[in-house]
């Protein structure tokens, strides 16, 4: 006749897992206390560099200069503020038709796509002249009553007609 055990099997596995649980912390943590590998011997040289540096002192001196003026034009470029950096144009879309308007004093409709490649030449101009090379940026603003314009169809359009400049819709 086959008798159950007298103890409890779980009584030998809890701590045979607790035990492996701790030799699986160990090996994770071998790779932080062993030090680095140092497969190079100690009295190697360093390699050649692939470009030579030249011996003339005067060229030293040339491209010195040259980095601290390219590195003092990108610092200037990186403190100018967004608002020195980027132009911001706003047009409307209408809410009875969903045509693409702005204001330049009139209302300027836009409906085709040949208009309006010819408003980003006209304001990439504007923006050049008034100061310095300026990234355009076009904010598309949907009407303030939903009434259902612009339609999915004319919001595609309007992405095709503006899809090399930034542009953004806004609600």
């Amino acid at each position: 006749m086959i008798t159950p055990p007298r103890r409890a099997v779980t009584r030998f596995f809890i701590p045979l897992i607790d035990v492996l649980i701790l030799l699986f912390c160990i090996f994770l943590l071998m790779p932080f206390v062993s030090g680095p590998p140092s497969t190079e011997p100690i009295d190697a040289k360093p390699p050649d560099p692939k470009e030579k540096l030249p011996t003339d002192v005067g060229e030293l001196q040339r491209q010195l200069i040259e980095a601290r003026d390219r590195l003092a034009r990108m610092e200037k470029a990186n403190r100018a503020s967004v608002s020195e950096r980027l132009s911001v144009r706003i047009l409307d879309i209408d809410e009875n038709t969903g045509t693409l308007y702005y204001f330049d004093p009139d209302r300027i409709d836009i409906r085709t796509e040949a208009e309006a490649l010819r408003l980003i030449a006209d304001q990439r101009n504007i923006a050049t002249k008034a100061g310095g090379v300026k990234e355009l940026l076009f904010v598309f603003r949907y009407p303030r009553k939903q009434t259902g314009f612009p339609t999915a169809p004319q919001v595609q359009e309007i992405e095709r007609w503006f899809r090399d400049v930034p542009h953004m819709f806004d609600y």
